[in-house]
């Protein structure tokens, strides 16, 4: 049986090119077919007009055909987020088959007004393993997590630690968070004239950091073992790549750490794919996760990985990655960052992940047939 085209709304925290989320959103809208599915989108990076963000996908997806709607920043005025997401629904709602919100605290309004727009199918999607790296979050997240799950009608999540986080023992389907792995695939070409640019010598190790400089991603505790780490190798290098509302605090630590000389911040980067090729290890200490697109991104790369306990085991797709608990010596943080510098580029993680599951093209056309189902169970 033939339907016509599926119209999804597709509401995420940001289209930020450093946000994982975005990057899950827009991979998934580059490689879909128009012709079954068509992708608009709705978030709330945006103040008072000024986008919260330098970098973004918004203008991409504009060309590409989707249409891009804000609402004003929930954390800049709770009550007009709620509003504006309200006002939306009332005047879009009746164009879209589907919403999938992938911003589980702001479901509470997101799926309800949805829900009141006439909307059958309300998809939620777990991205995290918590839901908040602060205290107060957390304990507000937990009625707003509460009241969104009565809205929605089907379950995703990037990950079964992310799925059973979010949904307990109610069923949910595991989308994966393919990338193009040909695009992230090592290549010492682009190594060496990165390193040149950047002004990093050809043997000197190179640590990175790819993600948000948020609390969740623990850059002040990486900078804290970076500092012990160059004791064994003072050529060493750490970089970070990303921007977020901790950037200050990080710069701080850099400097009462005295590794500035070595410590390199890049912000945002659209060549994000050629930079891991500069890497010799992926470093992500992180208080918790989903299943980050970066470390899928890290492995494509050939990249050795090391991560912390509180990042999902599932994480480590081909199964190279080394996992330290965060309450451990920094000496056993140093050891494994040393351990894993020392190895070579792993060539053979492009192959699993492609057989794995990781391939984005895989998981668009898997999304479209999940879009697809529900439709024809809606029938």
């Amino acid at each position: 049986m033939e339907y016509n085209q599926i119209r999804v709304l597709e509401v995420v925290p940001s289209l930020s090119r450093a946000a994982g989320v975005a990057r899950f959103a827009y991979n998934m809208a580059l490689y879909h077919d128009e012709q079954r599915v068509h992708y608009d989108f709705l978030h709330h990076a945006i103040i008072n007009g000024q986008m919260m963000h330098e970098k973004t996908y918004d203008q991409d997806l504009l060309q590409r055909g989707s249409k891009v709607y804000t609402v004003n920043y929930a954390g800049a005025g709770f009550l007009r987020f709620v509003k504006e997401v309200g006002a939306f629904f009332k005047q879009h709602g009746s164009e879209y088959d589907i919403v999938h919100c992938q911003m589980p605290n702001s479901a509470f309004c997101v799926l309800r007004d949805a829900k009141k727009a006439g909307i059958k199918h309300r998809v939620l999607h777990s991205h995290l393993n918590n839901s908040s790296d602060k205290f107060l979050h957390r304990v507000r997240n937990m009625p707003l997590n509460a009241i969104g799950k009565l809205y929605a009608t089907d379950r995703l999540a990037c990950s079964e630690d992310a799925g059973r986080f979010l949904f307990g023992n109610k069923p949910f389907t595991v989308i994966r968070n393919g990338i193009p792995i040909e695009q992230f695939a090592y290549n010492p070409d682009r190594s060496n004239r990165l390193r040149a640019e950047l002004g990093i010598g050809l043997d000197d190790p190179v640590i990175g950091c790819v993600g948000r400089m948020v609390k969740q991603k623990n850059y002040p505790f990486a900078v804290k073992v970076f500092a012990q780490f160059l004791n064994r190798r003072p050529d060493a290098k750490l970089v970070f790549i990303g921007d977020g509302t901790d950037r200050a605090e990080l710069e701080q630590v850099i400097h009462d750490e005295g590794v500035a000389a070595s410590v390199l911040l890049l912000g945002v980067r659209e060549d994000i794919d050629q930079l891991y090729s500069m890497f010799d290890v992926f470093f992500m200490p992180s208080l918790y996760e989903g299943l980050p697109v970066s470390c899928v991104e890290a492995q494509a790369a050939g990249l050795p990985c090391v991560y912390s306990m509180d990042v999902p085991h599932e994480s480590d797709i081909t199964g190279t990655g080394t996992f330290v608990d965060r309450s451990a010596d920094l000496s056993e943080w140093v050891k494994a960052l040393d351990q894993a510098s020392q190895e070579n580029r792993l060539v053979q993680n492009p192959r699993l992940l492609a057989e794995r599951g990781y391939s984005v093209k895989d998981n668009a056309e898997v999304l479209m047939q999940y879009y697809e189902h529900l439709m024809a169970d809606g029938q």
